[in-house]
């Protein structure tokens, strides 16, 4: 078996360069059970809809909502109105099914999570720059206790209508969402702006009333296959540019709440195919297979000729969401 090294140990090994931050699922699941939205859209199994996600080979709405736009399109040339309007009609339901999984899964309100927030602060500030492979909001809950440290390359967009965008590559950026999130969308135009969190009723019901009233979904990959997230991230210049700045990490990386899975191979032939020196793996102990993620990791250091070595860390002894003292 693997050796497993504490985090005191692996950020002491590597004082004397800069440190980046992967995050995954693990980095969550204090708070929610990580599970994809459709499970908890609560459509039936012979629900049309459910089915035209398998058909679409796909877990993406947007891609669903808009085949069922488009078909109502195709129904109205051919003078089917009646067709025309059932698509439509699940578009909305589609929608709304959407809301309703944001809710079911997602803490509400950022007051929530902030008895721990200070705790994560002091796990996070030791990295220069952050990715993250979540869509979920605990991450920019996080980042707004101190946006001097933490910034994601909004700062110089302009704020209105509850929204600050658009993000742009010149501004200052620490970090990076790989596979989106619920608080991110696109403009008629393609840029990408954020949703802020004004208001007493909480981002999430912000991010419901742009779904419902505005008919805008947020950018999220949330596709079965590697190939498909990255044909998702190759549509969206947002993602892509993150994706390209994963490409271009050195220094020291560490993985927090990942399992190295195939389906987000796209992710590890980037930090394969990288400058970083080494790479540190935090291992969830008893429930991650060490023996099985050592496996992948080898593989993937095979399949792209890496340079790049790894080291197994303890995830608990870092007290991401613990007791943790600076």
């Amino acid at each position: 078996m693997p050796n497993l090294i504490s985090f005191d140990d692996a950020i002491a090994a590597t004082n004397d360069k800069d440190r980046s931050l992967l995050l995954g699922n693990g980095f969550s699941i204090r708070y929610f059970s990580y599970r994809t939205l459709l499970e908890e859209a609560e459509l039936k199994d012979e629900d049309p809809l459910k089915q035209l996600f398998f058909s679409l080979d796909t877990y993406d709405f947007e891609a669903v909502i808009k085949a069922l736009e488009d078909a109502a399109i195709v129904e109205s040339a051919y003078g089917n109105d009646a067709h025309q309007q059932v698509f439509i009609e699940d578009a909305r339901r589609l929608r709304e099914a959407l809301v309703h999984a944001i809710r079911t899964i997602h803490p509400s309100h950022r007051e929530d999570v902030a008895p721990l927030v200070p705790s994560c602060i002091v796990f996070l500030k030791l990295f220069t720059t952050i990715f993250t492979l979540n869509y979920d909001l605990l991450l920019y809950w996080v980042q707004l206790e101190d946006t001097s440290r933490f910034s994601d390359g909004f700062g110089l967009g302009e704020e209105a209508n509850g929204f600050r965008g658009p993000f742009k590559t010149n501004a200052r950026c620490n970090v990076y969402n790989l596979h989106g999130g619920l608080h991110l969308f696109r403009t008629a135009v393609g840029d990408v702006k954020k949703r802020l969190m004004h208001g007493g009723n909480g981002i999430i019901d912000a991010i419901a009333e742009t779904i419902i009233r505005d008919k805008r979904l947020p950018i999220y990959v949330a596709e079965g296959t590697s190939n498909a997230k990255l044909a998702k991230i190759n549509s969206v210049p947002y993602l892509r540019y993150c994706y390209d700045t994963l490409s271009k990490s050195s220094g020291n990386l560490f993985v927090y709440g990942h399992s190295a899975a195939q389906n987000d191979a796209h992710i590890y032939r980037a930090l394969f195919k990288s400058e970083i020196d080494h790479l540190y793996f935090c291992i969830h102990q008893p429930s991650a297979d060490i023996n099985l993620i050592d496996g992948e990791l080898a593989r993937y250091k095979r399949q792209y000729s890496s340079a790049v070595d790894y080291t197994f860390v303890d995830s608990e002894s870092a007290h991401v969401w613990g007791d943790r003292r600076p």
